[in-house]
């Protein structure tokens, strides 16, 4: 047939019925992608799911860290309060002990020029 002239209707039925067939196609072709689509989207939410439960977990062991964190500095404070104080009796003991170890080396002067003088 001459493309210059008119199509026939039964030519133009043929046309039509294969762009239907190919249109039937493309549309189970994309309800066959749609359905991945919505399976891929239930697995991403599953995935999306764990992940939420696993950051609610760690923030949970992470509140439990800080407060184990927390005793131990308190613990740790207590413990170098208590050590600053024994230096300083160390230090006050020490200044102490050398004033007493003078008075009795001064004492033993004394006495023993009392001794030595009766």
């Amino acid at each position: 047939m001459d493309k210059s002239q008119p199509a026939t209707k039964e030519e133009l039925k043929k046309e039509v019925k294969a762009i239907k067939t190919e249109l039937k196609k493309d549309i189970s072709t994309v309800k066959a992608d749609v359905k991945d689509l919505k399976s891929d989207i239930k697995v991403v939410r599953g995935d999306i799911l764990k992940v939420e439960e696993r950051t609610e977990n760690l923030e949970e062991g992470q509140v439990r860290i800080e407060s184990k964190i927390d005793r131990v500095q308190n613990t740790l404070d207590a413990l170098v309060g208590c050590i600053d104080d024994l230096r300083i009796e160390n230090a006050v003991g020490t200044h102490q002990t050398r004033e007493l170890h003078i008075k009795v080396l001064s004492l033993e002067k004394r006495v023993k020029q009392l001794e030595s003088s009766k």
